[in-house]
């Protein structure tokens, strides 16, 4: 089974494309509405996804651990895959093979590395110093550490002990992948849109993070 976990937070522009894109490649989506203010849940109530809803807002990683348990208790095989991606449609959904791929090569987690030649400067040698800092910190040898294009096997996802609710998860995940000496590796893919999402300020946080993981 292939599951795609997808959090969105006022989306309702491209949330019903990106889920009839993704659901081409998955045998079913968890998207977790992080109490969006437009009509993100409205249109998401009639698409072909496990619904669930925050009442509040919680943040990224909030809506990802939401989802991974819902995730988790549908995947009943080890080997069953889990991927998350974003429904801001930054990630392509028909790139979602080459992860499919790279786990059934015997990997059980796979990192989506972005071309980065779209982003502002600040952008990519922020992108660049955290990717070396959480990796120097977590003990792993993984591109674009901040990637929120990710799949995991059912396995290697029980063995991750995640407690991070904002942006900081992407450290966390990382963090735990090296803690637990999970084998992984990373596949190119194409970042078609920059959407802004985690800002300096943002990127300070994770760095930060890194030391209490």
């Amino acid at each position: 089974m292939i599951i795609a976990v997808m959090p969105a937070h006022n989306e309702e522009k491209c949330i019903e494309e990106i889920v009839l894109r993704t659901r081409k490649h998955v045998d079913k989506i968890i998207l977790i509405d992080d109490a969006s203010t437009d009509k993100t849940y409205e249109i998401a109530r009639r698409l072909p996804v496990v619904l669930i809803r925050h009442g509040k807002n919680k943040g990224l990683g909030s809506a990802l651990r939401s989802g991974f348990r819902k995730a988790l208790s549908l995947a009943k095989n080890d080997d069953d895959i889990i991927i998350t991606i974003d429904a801001d449609g930054q990630h392509l959904p028909e790139e979602i093979p080459k992860f499919v791929r790279k786990i059934r090569q015997g990997y059980d987690f796979v990192l989506g590395c972005r071309d980065l030649g779209k982003y502002p400067l600040v952008k990519r040698i922020g992108n660049k110093f955290l990717s070396a800092m959480t990796n120097l910190f977590s003990c792993t040898s993984l591109k674009d550490t901040e990637s929120g294009f990710r799949a995991f096997t059912r396995r290697a996802l029980t063995r991750l002990n995640l407690k991070a609710e904002r942006y900081e998860i992407a450290v966390e995940i990382i963090r735990e992948i090296g803690r637990n000496k999970i084998k992984s590796a990373n596949v190119y893919i194409d970042s078609p849109v920059y959407v802004k999402g985690v800002g300096i300020r943002d990127g300070i946080k994770n760095f930060l993070y890194i030391f209490k993981c």
